[in-house]
């Protein structure tokens, strides 16, 4: 299982959305507002669209079902 962003889904911020660390991303520069990206970790991950990236690289997301992340067209793993 290849990962976008490693992070604790079970984080929320203050409007339930789930949070991650830029830091942890595989290409932080692929993290924008609007990607669907891979994010959790190897036994529990989502699919999620990046809300919002921070000044301190904090990345709020939205978990999304896969049907959602395939009409995207972001299904590839990461790379």
């Amino acid at each position: 299982m290849k990962l976008d962003v490693r992070a604790d889904l079970n984080c929320e911020d203050d409007d339930g959305l789930s949070w991650a660390l830029l830091s942890k991303a595989v290409h932080p520069e692929r993290v924008k507002p609007g990607a669907v990206l891979r994010v959790g970790t190897e036994r529990s991950w989502s699919w999620v669209r990046v809300v919002a990236v921070d000044e301190d690289d904090q990345v709020h997301c939205q978990q999304i079902r896969g049907v959602e992340a395939a009409k995207s067209g972001h299904l590839a793993s990461a790379r």
